[in-house]
Order: structure tokens, then C-alpha cells, then sequence
């Protein structure tokens, strides 16, 4: 194969799981790729683990690109990866999950006997990360075929986990002119998926190729105040908002369903709070 695939991995602090991510980089089947490692300030250590796992990187034919920045949070150092970005294809995965071997390869090839779709997606195991065992497949029964995701990711009932995604750069211009992603505490999936999806059906490779581990410090699992949860909520709002001046789609009507979104959440956050308000009598 031809095509180019560039992989950008914002990383912060990702140990102990940084040197399982590199293994599996190291042993994608696609050539050639390009991997881009934008190091957003880390405090623990996975510079030095990237630094001793380098030559084997290389030495498997891959291409690096490393950036060591202060740290501004994952969308910011996405930014930074991109303009560092040569390939015909991006993917990007979070540093403390993993690829099976053929996760780029396959993804690549769809697109490459699909030239008229822009982007792509593979099923893989959401896994505890504190057992080991897999909670469920990434995509639901519902929407594994389903071609049209803008809307199922506004709205969160499509799965948009980093490392099941892969996007035309050519797309993805079109989108990003200037290679720059509205910057967010809640991360970067959105802003890279949303706008590519308002443009381009998905296609779906049918296969687990990617290992999504929910830890107990991740940002995504950590238990929240209401009110904590309700800034979170807030801040995705908002970030969807923003994400829409970068869509190809009528703004007045996503807008709409951007406040009944966030008013469904909002229902579901209180009923929650009640619900635990009533265990924590229970227990007294």
C-alpha cells in the first residue's frame, strides 16, 4: 500500500499504560506511517519511556515526530501535531489505550477502495481498566452500519472514541483550513469528528481493532459533584456550539437541537442527583 497514514497522540500523563500503547504502535502492519507524539507537559515520567522505546519505533519503519509543549490540555496539543501532519489519512488514539496490529491497516484500506467516502470507523472492547475485563463492543447493535453519524455523535448515541476514527486529510481541510480544532477541557473527538461527519457518510470495518480502558482516574470515569457535572455538561455545550461554525450544515436547526440536547441531560442529571440523594437516606 501506498498511502500514507499519519497517527497523532497527544500524551500527558499516561504512565503506566504509555509503554503497552508504543508496543502496539510499534507492531501496526501499515506502511508507511507516520506517528506524531505531541507531549502536552507530562509530569510522570512518558517522555523518558518514549525516549527508551524510540529505536524500536523506528527500527519497525515507522516514521516520528515528537514535540515536547507546556501543558494546555489534549486539544491544544492535537493542534500542534497537526501541522506536523504529511499523510493522506489522520487517525489519533489516546495514549493509554491500544491498537491490535492491523487497526490503521484496515481502516486504510476501506477508505482506499471507498474514494468517495471521507472517513471510517472499527468496532473494538471498552475494557475495565482495573480488571481486565471487557465491558462492551464499541458500536451498538443499532448504529454499526449506519453511515450518517453527525447527528448520533451530537447527541452521543455514536460511540467517539479515539482510535476507532480515520479521516481523509483532504476532508479534513476542507473542515480545518488552518489545522486548528476549537480547544476544550472535555478533549478533542468532537472537534475532529463532528465537522468531517456534516460532510461525508462513514464507513464501518466490522472487526475489534482498537482496546478502549476505562481507568478510575480517567477524565471520562471519575466520579463528579452534581455541580462538577453539571460544568462538564455545560462545557460540552458550548464546545458543540463552537464545533458548528466548522460544520456543513443549517446552523439555525442544530442550534435547536443543541438546546433540546441539553435540556434531555439536564433531566437525566437531576433525576440522577434525586436518585442518589434518596440512597445516601437509605444508608443513614
Amino acid at each position: 500500500m501506498s498511502t500514507k497514514v499519519s497517527l497523532a497522540v497527544p500524551v500527558y500523563d499516561a504512565m503506566p499504560y504509555f509503554e503497552a500503547f508504543l508496543k502496539s504502535v510499534a507492531k501496526q502492519t501499515l506502511r508507511p506511517l507516520e506517528a506524531v507524539f505531541a507531549f502536552d507537559g507530562p509530569t510522570d515520567g512518558s517522555f523518558d519511556c518514549f525516549q527508551r522505546f524510540l529505536p524500536e519505533l523506528e527500527s519497525a519503519g515507522i516514521t516520528v515526530k515528537y514535540l515536547m509543549l507546556p501543558h494546555r490540555g489534549q486539544a491544544a496539543a492535537v493542534n500542534d501535531a497537526l501541522k506536523l501532519v504529511t499523510g493522506d489519512y489522520l487517525t489519533w488514539c489516546d495514549a493509554d489505550d491500544e491498537m491490535l496490529p492491523e487497526c490503521v491497516a484496515k481502516k486504510a484500506d476501506w477508505l482506499d477502495r471507498h474514494p468517495e467516502t471521507g472517513m471510517v470507523r472499527n468496532d473494538g472492547y471498552v475494557i475495565d481498566g482495573t480488571s481486565g475485563k471487557i465491558m462492551s463492543r464499541s458500536a451498538r447493535e443499532n448504529d454499526r452500519h449506519t453511515q450518517r453519524i453527525f447527528d448520533g455523535l451530537l447527541d452521543q448515541t455514536v460511540y467517539c472514541y479515539a482510535g476507532c476514527y480515520m479521516v481523509r486529510m483532504s476532508l479534513f481541510r476542507e473542515c480545518y483550513p488552518d489545522l486548528e480544532i476549537p480547544l476544550s477541557p472535555e478533549g478533542q473527538n468532537l472537534q475532529l469528528l463532528l465537522p468531517p461527519a456534516s460532510r461525508s457518510e462513514c464507513g464501518f470495518v466490522d472487526d475489534i481493532l482498537h482496546y478502549y480502558y476505562i481507568r478510575p482516574t480517567g477524565h471520562s470515569s471519575r466520579k463528579r459533584s452534581f455541580s462538577e457535572t453539571l460544568k462538564r455538561l455545560e462545557g460540552f455545550i458550548s464546545l458543540s456550539r463552537e464545533i458548528l461554525k466548522h460544520c456543513d450544515c443549517d446552523r439555525d436547526v442544530y442550534e435547536k437541537k443543541i438546546d433540546l440536547i441539553r435540556e434531555k441531560r439536564l433531566v437525566q442529571l437531576r433525576y440522577s442527583a434525586v436518585i442518589r440523594a434518596r440512597e445516601e437516606i437509605g444508608r443513614k
